[in-house]
């Protein structure tokens, strides 16, 4: 029955759910460019989806931005990417463990449809590019996105790097984004479901 659901969210690992901290400080650290608008590039653990013709695309189009390129555990597609010859400034990496970091240093995410990675976009206040999707397991978070107006469904690098430059042309479009993406983030919900399993054992929850 209704009275039996409690809608929280999806749990995410708590270092999503730290304070963002200064983003110019964070980019200092990780050796990314300080002045220029940042798109943060993946494809899952996997390196999966249209990643490279991505990539090329934003590459091709010379946008005003730095392209930060997560390319998991794909050995190959990774130094495909390095061989290449960037008319932007470009950071490439394989498997990474600090992507909580690389998310509050980033202005727009272009990525996979998987839900984690969604979720964890809205709590660092991310604008998302959704470029690919798993058929059926992933098509609900599409329209969950689009329907919110927290990011846009773009399958086709064209359409990336559409979404790109308008965001660039209209910062104010963007920002609305960004506001959404921070109301629909849920960074407590790990500790809302512990709380409310352990009142449903009788133990007492700080």
């Amino acid at each position: 029955t209704p009275e039996q659901i409690d809608v929280i969210g999806l749990p995410v690992a708590d270092r999503f759910c730290q304070p963002a901290g200064d983003k110019n400080e964070i980019r200092e650290r990780l050796g990314w460019a300080p002045d220029v608008p940042t798109v943060l590039l993946v494809g899952g653990g996997e390196g999966m989806g249209p990643l490279e013709q991505t990539a090329m695309a934003i590459n091709d189009a010379a946008l005003p931005v730095s392209l930060v390129i997560i390319a998991g555990r794909n050995r190959k597609l990774k130094a495909r990417l390095e061989r290449l010859t960037w008319n932007v400034p470009v950071y490439i990496y394989g498997f990474v463990r600090d992507m909580p970091d690389f998310m509050r240093a980033s202005d727009i995410l272009v990525t996979k449809a998987g839900p984690g990675t969604i979720c964890e976009a809205f709590i660092a206040g991310l604008p998302l590019i959704l470029y690919s999707r798993m058929p059926g397991q992933e098509d609900g978070n599409v329209d969950y996105v689009v329907n919110e107006k927290a990011g846009v469904w773009a399958p086709t690098p064209d359409k990336v790097v559409y979404t790109i430059k308008d965001w660039l042309n209209h910062p104010q479009k963007r920002q609305k984004v960004v506001e959404t993406c921070l109301k629909l983030a849920r960074p407590q919900a790990a500790r809302q479901i512990g709380r409310i399993l352990a009142a449903g054992v009788g133990v007492v929850s700080k």
